[in-house]
């Protein structure tokens, strides 16, 4: 093979053509209109290619250290990816590979203004007449006994899609009577697929585990760690304990003896208002933004802004989450902090109960770990890695791993002595560690869903709702516990960082931050 650049963009163009979604998120307009192919032919012809991408990249000669590095972070991605397809057999088992963040998106002709409207808008018929294959294509590969859990949270998800299609989009569309037909007959099809989705509970099983061998070698590949199981338990307990502790003398200061649910009914009691709340965040951003710069926690790289707007329909089932443009993107640089404002359609009651979840100390600890000095500023420095291959895959124990790290750093270093904060970022960790221990318990420890429930009742202080939603996302995102899995190894770094002269709080981030999305392990070599 040639050079070591021409080869990287090969292989991440076969991963944009395979999957024009993951090109899309990236920013490369490139595949704008394109729908990728999941027929069992397809996919057979992908593994092939994959396997003659990875009996050829070990050739590239004249490697430097940072590119031999690369080399085998893509190396893990294809071989990944390679699995997912041939032993998870993710595309006939999993409904999620379809009807989750997959080829059904269209948000993207929509939400950033990259090109003009009539411009977007036909990019966006072309995708939507691409509807009908792709979910036939699923409905081919679907195995008819899915597990339950799964088909579940597959089926509301087509269901949010329907609902986008039929008021955003439509809503976007205008007058087109072109675009108008194209939204008209994607929805039928999108809404038929639903339905044989629902035929299938009939026959739903609770096979969803992925086995104790599957789930390491997936954690060893996506995220270069090799720890058995009760190594990661042994990590998760000790996280537990120390969040525990730390969580019942907050919740002592702010309610003395009167016990936990107390002190978060107090907590809860402080908080915005339907009206208020995205300018109240604005004005955190502000707050916590400046903090940084003052503090010199991290750098600021500077690219487009980080607006605060309500959460799209087809997102509202979240509480907040950024929406950061692509890497790739040159035009809409601007990235959005989407938070879920209270619907008008909602009585006073279900408006309050979400305002109180949505408490100010609650939404600062979400600020810190979708903004800054996490998610965004994340984006910020991916902009500006050194390489595609650091640019462009997503790996889950750095990106959510850093993001959750920051949340108690940023309490460290002295953002808020507030013991309702110390609370909320408390709990947060604790909802965290009972991610990674119901992964660990659902896919290698034969947990049944009702225990998982019953654990973040006990150890994640979460009432019912929350916590079946929480246990029954373990089935379908099984490296659930990346969150807490790569704070614990970032806080390993940055120990070992601590006894190298010259070490500061700020150089350790840029050098972090730096490496873009590798997995931690790499980026312990990129660091030296």
């Amino acid at each position: 093979m040639g050079d070591w650049a021409a080869t990287e963009r090969q292989v991440i163009d076969a991963f944009f053509r395979f999957s024009p979604t993951h090109a899309r998120y990236m920013g490369d307009h490139r595949f704008d209109g394109v729908v990728g192919d999941l027929s069992k032919t397809a996919i057979r012809a992908r593994v092939s290619e994959i396997d003659r991408q990875l009996s050829t990249i070990g050739a590239v000669p004249r490697l430097d250290g940072g590119q031999s590095v690369d080399r085998r972070a893509l190396i893990a991605q294809l071989e990944a990816a390679r699995f997912e397809l041939t032993e998870l057999r993710l595309p006939f088992r999993e409904p999620m590979f379809y009807a989750g963040p997959s080829e059904l998106d269209v948000s993207f002709y929509l939400k950033r203004p990259y090109a003009s409207l009539g411009d977007r808008l036909a990019a966006l018929r072309r995708h939507l007449l691409g509807y009908g294959g792709f979910l036939e294509a699923a409905r081919d590969n679907l195995e008819m006994v899915l597990p339950r859990p799964n088909l579940e949270i597959a089926i509301d998800a087509v269901a949010g899609q329907a609902e986008y299609l039929d008021g955003e989009v439509r809503a976007a569309a205008g007058g087109q009577a072109e675009t108008l037909e194209a939204i008209d007959v994607a929805n039928r099809q999108l809404r038929d697929f639903g339905d044989g989705l629902k035929a299938r509970l009939a026959t739903a099983d609770d096979a969803f585990a992925l086995g104790e061998d599957h789930f390491l070698r997936l954690l060893s590949l996506r995220e270069f760690v090799q720890l058995d199981v009760p190594a990661l338990e042994r990590m998760v307990r000790a996280d537990i304990e120390r969040n525990r502790s730390a969580a019942e003398a907050a919740a002592e200061q702010i309610a003395p003896g009167a016990g936990m649910q107390a002190a978060v009914a107090r907590l809860e009691d402080h908080h915005p208002t339907a009206s208020s709340i995205i300018a109240d965040v604005t004005a955190m951003l502000g707050r916590l933004r400046t903090f940084l710069v003052d503090r010199d926690v991290v750098s600021l790289p500077s690219n487009g802004h980080c607006l605060v707007q309500p959460t799209p329909t087809y997102a509202a089932y979240i509480s907040a989450a950024m929406d950061s443009a692509g890497p790739l993107e040159t035009v809409a640089t601007d990235s959005y902090y989407w938070v879920t404002v209270p619907g008008t359609d909602w009585d006073a009651a279900k408006s309050e109960e979400w305002l109180r979840y949505m408490n100010y100390a609650t939404l600062e600890g979400t600020s810190i770990h979708e903004a800054y000095p996490g998610h965004y500023v994340q984006g910020l420095f991916e902009r500006h890695a050194t390489s595609p291959t650091r640019q462009l895959f997503w790996t889950y124990t750095t990106g959510e791993g850093f993001a959750h790290y920051v949340e108690e750093m940023m309490l460290e270093v002295g953002y808020s002595t507030d013991p309702k904060q110390l609370l909320a970022q408390r709990l947060e960790a604790l909802l965290r560690d009972c991610r990674f221990l119901v992964a660990l318990g659902l896919h290698c420890r034969r947990m049944t869903m009702p225990d998982a429930i019953r654990l973040f009742e006990s150890v994640g202080y979460m009432t019912e709702l929350p916590a079946t939603r929480e246990a029954t996302r373990g089935a379908w995102d099984p490296m659930y516990l990346n969150y807490t899995l790569g704070k614990l190894l970032i806080l390993e770094l940055r120990s070992e960082m601590q006894r190298r002269p010259g070490y500061t709080l700020k150089t350790f981030h840029d050098a972090f931050l730096g490496c873009g999305a590798m997995p931690i392990p790499l980026i312990r070599e990129l660091l030296g």
